[in-house]
């Protein structure tokens, strides 16, 4: 008898899960037509984004006051102007999910990526929309994302857009220095960059007197560091035409370093370097400070 009774109560427990309506999705028609709407976002096909709401839908951004999709779309198609790249990373890892009052929601975690015109830096902004459907058309849009790496990027280009001239141009080489001469290894550049008379000092030490010199001296790190990178942590104001750069170098030491075989250590050192130029803006000394002791020693080698 007891067994009849638990048997009955299994059937009805599975009777009972069995009856219980889905409403958790990971496949859905609504989830590929989001994924439609990040794609038309990031080709800029505004007509194909359009087409994928009600006209009366609701968008809220960061705020609790909803704007429409016009609105919106005008908003995006002023700022898309901005930007020389603009792409989700990876997955936006969509779900569908029916609320217990019937309404239908598509939840979202995008990462966006993405650069503004005449600048090097990529923004990797995450963030979390959630979409509600009826009848096939979305009519409500929430977006949050931190738009304080973007706010202090435009900030700081339209501060470096008001500079004089002649700061322009040195801050504009200081940048061709790092990115196209030290990350790169384009010594093509130099010939823009550096003055006829220059001299180069390391930790007091000079170590170059000519553009030449300064390549062939620094081919000795591209050749230790075949993955050699400079990392630009601060530039100070410009005074006298002189400025001081606090950066970041780090690599692997797959390469013969300065006479020594490859140890296949990785480094991260930090350093300063006070730079002064010319009139016309080419630099024309350069006193470069690090630890030589804290990079050796991350090689692995040890004072007898």
């Amino acid at each position: 008898m007891k067994k009849i009774l638990f048997i009955g109560l299994a059937l009805a427990l599975f009777n009972s899960c069995q009856n219980q309506e889905q409403r958790y999705f990971d496949e859905s028609t609504e989830i590929e037509t989001i994924h439609q709407l990040f794609n038309n976002l990031q080709d800029a096909n505004f007509d194909g984004v359009r087409s994928i709401y009600k006209d009366t839908a609701k968008i809220y951004v960061n705020s609790t006051k909803a704007i429409s999709i016009d609105e919106s779309l005008g908003y995006e198609k002023e700022s898309r102007e901005l930007f020389s790249m603009y792409t989700f990373k990876d997955s936006i890892y969509p779900e569908m999910v029916v609320s217990k009052n019937g309404h239908t929601w598509v939840n979202t975690w995008p990462t966006w990526v993405g650069k503004v015109k005449g600048h090097d830096k990529e923004l990797t902004i995450p963030g979390h929309a959630t979409y509600r459907f009826e009848d096939g058309k979305i009519v409500e849009e929430y977006v949050y994302y931190d738009s304080a790496p973007l706010t202090t990027l435009m900030a700081e280009i339209e501060k470096a857009n008001s500079l004089p001239v002649e700061d322009k141009v040195i801050y504009g080489n200081v940048d061709t220095f790092i990115n196209e001469f030290l990350n790169k290894k384009n010594t093509a550049v130099l010939d823009d960059l550096i003055n006829d008379k220059f001299v180069r000092y390391m930790n007091d030490v000079k170590d170059s007197g000519s553009k030449e010199e300064l390549a062939k001296n620094l081919n000795v790190f591209f050749t230790g560091f075949p993955d050699f990178k400079i990392k630009l942590l601060h530039k100070s104001p410009i005074f006298n035409n002189t400025l001081f750069v606090h950066w970041q170098m780090t690599g692997t030491n797959t390469g013969e370093f300065n006479g020594a075989a490859a140890t296949g250590k990785s480094v991260k050192v930090n350093g300063l370097s006070r730079l002064h130029f010319t009139g016309n803006g080419k630099l024309d000394e350069e006193n470069v400070f690090y630890n030589q002791l804290d990079l050796m020693t991350q090689l692995g080698y040890t004072l007898q």
